[in-house]
């Protein structure tokens, strides 16, 4: 199945005789520029000013096509997702878990799998760069030899008995010292002139910070996606606090996967040099991407979300091992297994 990407200004999601097609205004005349059925969709992304009618919304939604909306810094302003098709067991289960030891495990083990997949690209970046830039590649292994202690820290961490509530802070101080070892190595791969110095969150101050916001922007959708067709509560989650409108439990999922899916592409990007530095503006503080720099990471990261890998001795895409994470989740919550355990890739 495909995504449907609308990128731009002025298009137009709606239907005819059962199709999805995307008007685009040109010359003074609305002109279909795609069209097909729903059936072959799994996704929609609106990214910029586009529309999208009722009818389109509710033919997608028949089918099982999710739509979701990202801004230009990487925010997901809106998700539109088919009715729910679980049980509310699941829930139940999830909003018992927690204040009991199951919520617990779960947030151990996002931050171990995020903590191991740090080791594992800072581990394939020294890797790559061993004979060509032998510095950088001593500096990229002492990171993820700092970052090694903090995974040996967190499984030492006894959670028996205890709630999420009761280790959230610890966990987060384990993450947080791993973090800062895992951005500071990466300084030295980065290009000069695009002035990364550290992860600024979520309002981008240069263009490394404003690929990644917009990266995490597609992989919250996609994490949304898996969280929903899993019958979980997108708020319920055990690691990230509750906020009034914050997806807690798609920002859990998101851990494991932020490094493998977008660090690693927009590295990639910067390496290659694939951008320059006028590909970005700085407007009121926030660094934003021109079309072609947006355009480049999107097609980069829905490409690599398509792509399979080799996990657990089987061939699986990555879409499809991000919806089973959130199944596995389920099926943990809902006693129908024992643990869980969170994804992560050896280096």
């Amino acid at each position: 199945m495909d995504r449907l990407v609308i990128d731009g200004w002025g298009k137009y999601i709606g239907t005819d005789h059962e199709q999805i097609v995307v008007k685009e205004r040109k010359e003074g005349t609305n002109t279909v520029t795609h069209r097909c059925i729903p059936q072959d969709l799994r996704q929609v992304i609106i990214s910029g000013k586009g529309s999208i009618s009722t009818d389109a919304i509710e033919l997608l939604a028949e089918h099982g096509v999710d739509v979701v909306l990202i801004d230009w810094r990487g925010q997901v302003t809106a998700y539109i997702s088919p009715p729910q098709m679980r049980t509310v067991n699941t829930r139940r289960e999830q909003y018992r878990a927690f204040d009991a030891h199951a919520g617990a495990v779960l947030a151990k083990e996002f931050i171990n799998a995020k903590l191991h997949n740090m080791s594992a690209t800072l581990g394939t970046l020294a890797k790559s760069r061993k004979d060509t830039f032998p510095e950088s590649a001593e500096t990229l292994k002492n990171a993820r030899d700092a970052v090694n202690v903090w995974i040996e820290k967190l499984d030492g961490l006894v959670i028996k008995g205890k709630t999420c509530n009761d280790v959230r802070e610890t966990i987060m101080g384990f993450e947080g010292n791993a973090s800062a070892s895992y951005w500071q190595s990466l300084l030295g791969i980065i290009p000069a002139e695009f002035g990364f110095k550290d992860r600024s969150g979520r309002y981008a101050t240069d263009p490394v910070n404003a690929m990644l916001n917009y990266g995490y922007g597609v992989l919250e959708g996609e994490c949304w996606r898996a969280v929903h067709y899993s019958g979980l509560d997108p708020y319920g989650g055990f690691l990230h606090v509750d906020r009034p409108g914050k997806a807690s439990m798609v920002f859990d999922l998101m851990e494991e996967f932020r490094q493998q899916v977008v660090d690693k592409s927009v590295i990639k990007i910067f390496s290659l040099g694939q951008v320059k530095p006028g590909d970005f503006t700085i407007e009121n503080g926030v660094c934003k991407m021109a079309d072609g720099a947006r355009k480049l990471l999107l097609n980069e990261l829905l490409n690599k979300l398509e792509d399979n890998i080799r996990y657990e001795d089987r061939n699986i895409k990555w879409t499809d091992l991000i919806l089973n994470q959130a199944r596995d989740v389920a099926q943990f919550l809902r006693g129908e297994s024992k643990t869980y355990k969170g994804f992560w890739l050896r280096w």
